[in-house]
């Protein structure tokens, strides 16, 4: 290992700012502390906050180094970064200069301590500065024995505190203070700024890893040359793939998959998603925060706001601007709070991955509960297709009433258009409506609803409801009908009907109307097979073999019937 191996220096302190003009996105709070030294107004107290790595430390050393610098003036009034006062601050190792980290000296007797140096004389700078990290995390003794000292400072001491938790400061300390709150740095300035460090390293980086890492990093440019540190160790060359890896990030692709599935309010889809990303090692903390940034966007994106904001995987928005149109701005809002409130509870929990899975799980539940929007926009629809249906009604019923009319020599009015098309896909209306062939139409979309794992919707349409009445949508223009005797006080039929019709329309592609109907229906889906299944028992019951073992096992009765699959298959050779 080489020398300049063992004195490596960490990219974030390596391009830590020197001088005011380089703390990049601050540009604001520098102009006024330029101001107030060239006018030599500068106060006794400075209280930078800020979120972690925006430059609150680095304002206190420059500040440190403005005020002891021997070559600043009107003209210059950066820090020379040559004098010896300069470069033992740089060095830390001004005895004028001290450094106080709250977070491990938080006592009324540290304090003090402070306090009894004030009263000494600077030795080798101009004055004495006692910047103090962390403020907040001060003990409320100390923060009142420093309270005197604050208000009325000897004229050669300057504190400067800096902070993340502005709130908890008592008000009495933020009163004495010059307060500077310092911005999150924008992703563009990031970015650029670490394409700029990448060529001083010897590296090339591309404006989307840049991009993606200053996304990463929330505003903090020191988190983001911490993760550029990570990506250059890895001595590869760096692309979007690699930017994904190093930050932990999940595949988009399948992140995106769980986020739609959420939304759509599949359980089953959902689980077995994210249950692909845990074993991967995908941090959970992460994949909240994703889910939260997909419906964030989703919410831009709808509300036509999206030129604020820009993608580094291309392919990811587009996948969200196409489910975007799939909901409501309400929707969208809704799953964004719910999403806020339960990732909040992650926080101490026993079992991560136990209560991530409830939250998907009341995620998806919430899915299925109709907006306000969507209770209006399903109503008026409602309305819309009923007065459809009833058209397409009763051109049906005149078909059935006029068997033996010629097709041939009807004309093409409006009303007789409806017949037309009820004709074309039915293939030829009957005189009367086959039950059996509606129940045989109405299980098979069923057994759709089932296949996609929602059980619970499947279950009541087959238990909970008799059919009375069934019509399939004609065109992409109509609506198909399917009314429902409820046959279960207990249940919320609106509901369920609702989460059905929902379903179906994304399943078959088309609209449907699913309706609670005052008349008696013919049956369940269940009694219907109950009823079949009693059928064949009895037939079975008459078998000479089956009626000899029921005599020989007086107790013994048939119950079920199963068939095989073999028996099935021979059964269709023959």
């Amino acid at each position: 290992m080489t020398k300049k191996d063992d004195n490596y220096i960490v990219l974030a302190r390596k391009y830590r700012p020197k001088k005011l003009s380089d703390i990049i996105g601050q540009g604001e709070v520098s102009s006024i502390i330029y101001g107030a030294v060239k006018l030599k107004r500068v106060a006794h107290a400075f209280l930078f906050s800020g979120t972690r790595g925006v430059g609150k430390t680095t304002f206190a050393r420059i500040l440190a180094k403005i005020l002891n610098c021997k070559k600043v003036n009107q003209d210059n009034k950066d820090p020379c970064e040559e004098c010896s006062n300069c470069v033992s601050i740089e060095n830390e190792s001004n005895i004028d200069v001290v450094e106080i980290d709250a977070a491990s000296k938080t006592g009324v007797s540290d304090v003090r301590e402070i306090i009894e140096n004030i009263n000494y004389k600077p030795v080798q700078a101009k004055k004495k500065i006692f910047i103090i990290d962390e403020v907040h995390m001060l003990s409320k003794a100390a923060f009142n024995a420093l309270l005197k000292t604050l208000e009325e400072p000897p004229l050669d001491v300057v504190f400067i505190f800096a902070t993340t938790e502005t709130e908890k400061i008592p008000v009495t300390i933020l009163s004495r203070c010059q307060r500077f709150t310092l911005r999150r740095v924008e992703i563009e300035m990031i970015s650029k700024h670490l394409i700029e460090v990448g060529e001083k390293e010897g590296y090339k980086i591309d404006e989307d890893s840049s991009r993606l890492i200053a996304l990463a990093s929330e505003g903090s440019m020191r988190d983001a040359l911490s993760i550029l540190e990570n990506i250059f160790a890895k001595n590869e060359r760096i692309s979007l793939d690699l930017v994904r890896e190093v930050i932990g990030l999940t595949d988009s692709s399948l992140a995106i998959n769980l986020f739609e599935n959420l939304c759509k309010g599949d359980v089953n889809s959902s689980l077995t998603q994210f249950d692909d990303l845990y074993k991967k090692g995908i941090s959970i903390d992460q994949l909240a925060k994703s889910l939260m940034d997909f419906s964030h966007k989703l919410a831009l994106i709808k509300s036509g706001e999206n030129n604020n904001f820009k993608f580094a995987d291309l392919n990811l928005e587009k996948r969200l601007k196409k489910i975007s149109l799939n909901y409501e701005m309400d929707f969208i809002i809704r799953f964004w709070e719910l999403m806020q409130k339960y990732v909040n509870e992650l926080s101490g929990v026993f079992d991560e991955k136990q209560c991530f899975e409830m939250i998907i799980m009341r995620l998806c539940y919430a899915s299925l509960i109709p907006t306000p929007f969507e209770i209006i926009n399903k109503t008026d629809e409602k309305n819309n297709d009923k007065s459809d249906e009833k058209d397409i009604v009763s051109e049906v019923k005149k078909k059935e009433n006029n068997t033996n009319e010629d097709l041939a020599s009807i004309d093409y009015t409006r009303d007789n258009l409806a017949r037309e098309k009820a004709n074309d896909f039915y293939g030829e209306v009957k005189e009367k409506n086959n039950e059996d062939d509606n129940l045989k139409k109405f299980s098979k979309l069923v057994e759709l609803i089932e296949e996609k794992s929602e059980m619970l919707t499947s279950y009541h349409l087959k238990n909970s409801f008799r059919l009375v009445n069934f019509l399939e949508p004609m065109s992409n223009k109509n609506v198909g009908s399917i009314e429902l005797e409820n046959i279960n006080d207990d249940i919320d039929s609106k509901k369920i009907l609702w989460r059905a019709t929902k379903l179906l329309e994304n399943i078959t592609g088309q609209r449907w109307v699913l309706s609670i109907s005052n008349k008696v229906g013919c049956k369940s889906l269940n009694e219907k097979e109950i009823q079949d299944s009693e059928i064949i028992i009895d037939k079975i019951k008459k078998n000479k073999i089956i009626k000899k073992i029921l005599e020989i096992i007086p107790s013994s009765e048939v119950v079920s019937i199963k068939l095989i699959e073999k028996t099935i298959k021979e059964k269709n050779n023959d």
